[in-house]
């Protein structure tokens, strides 16, 4: 799922007393924000850093992954999960803080929700709780978002929100995590979000996780680019008949006339797409159509 090379520092020291919450907490970095993530009490803890931008000495109760190179969230997520001795991984960043009781009813009811990812409620830094909860829409030929606020656990969301979230290392891994050839966040959180559901897989809220901003943030930049036509191949193009997902034949004219590549381009993107359909055809349950048509609902036969 990642091919990125890393090294190991740190983390000797790890956390068991009878109370330890028996996951890895992943932390991304961003900002200057300090976060002692290690006093949560998690059996393990890693963080993700480039060679080039190290913000921190080695920590004996922290495992840090230093990346050759920097790469994008998405990637770092896939390398921290694939390290994870750990079978739940809660994912945050640097700038936020868990305000959650992490008692063994919520643990069991994260393990045994069959959710790939739990999505937490989230706060900024005044208190206000933030509409985090990517609901979709359609709009023409494409689809949009529309952030909306929930406070019931097992609320459907698109995507996790700014990736924070409880993730199943199973199911995360077998839908093949976030795509690392995407850079743009919007459209790698689309992408996996988009996957997962047509996969027949889920991403909830609960709502008694609970994760505060330290400060402000960046709403995500949904400028079409190269990384939407990757994300609309792989999802909103994806057609099923007979159980098998297809990429149409006939779709390939209309795509070189609307990509803005080059005929050639173009064409290369859409036949390579369509292998990696052809890969992955049984394990679609629905197209887009339908899972926007029924969003909220269990997913029905194609028609």
């Amino acid at each position: 799922m990642t091919g990125t090379s890393y090294t190991i520092s740190g983390g000797e020291k790890q956390n068991k007393t009878p109370h330890t919450i028996p996951w890895t907490l992943l932390v991304l970095g961003r900002g200057r924000s300090a976060l002692q993530a290690h006093k949560y009490g998690f059996a393990e803890v890693i963080s993700i850093e480039s060679s080039a931008h190290r913000r921190m000495e080695a920590v004996p109760e922290v495992k840090t992954l230093i990346t050759d190179t920097a790469v994008n969230p998405g990637e770092q997520i896939n390398i921290g999960i694939s390290a994870a001795s750990y079978p739940f991984v809660a994912v945050i960043w640097n700038d936020m803080q868990l305000k959650t009781l992490f008692s063994p009813k919520f643990i069991r009811e994260v393990e045994d929700s069959g959710a790939v990812c739990s999505v937490p409620m989230l706060y900024s830094h005044q208190g206000d709780l933030i509409p985090s909860i990517p609901t979709p829409a359609s709009s023409m030929r494409t689809v949009k978002t529309i952030p909306m606020t929930a406070i019931e656990t097992g609320t459907a969301a698109l995507y996790p929100f700014d990736y924070a979230g409880i993730y199943n290392k199973k199911l995360f891994q077998m839908t093949g995590g976030y795509d690392s050839e995407m850079n743009s966040s919007f459209w790698q959180k689309m992408d996996f979000g988009f996957r997962s559901w047509l996969w027949g897989e889920r991403i909830v809220l609960n709502a008694s996780f609970r994760i505060y901003y330290t400060s402000d943030f960046k709403q995500d930049d949904q400028t079409i680019d190269q990384d939407y036509r990757r994300f609309y191949l792989r999802n909103l193009a994806v057609r099923i008949k007979d159980n098998f997902a297809y990429l149409p034949k006939s779709g390939i004219f209309s795509y070189i006339f609307r990509s803005g590549e080059g005929p050639m381009v173009a064409m290369a993107e859409y036949k390579e797409t369509a292998a990696w359909v052809e890969r992955n055809s049984t394990r679609f349950v629905q197209s887009s159509r339908i899972m926007v048509e029924n969003w909220h609902r269990e997913p029905e036969e194609e028609k």
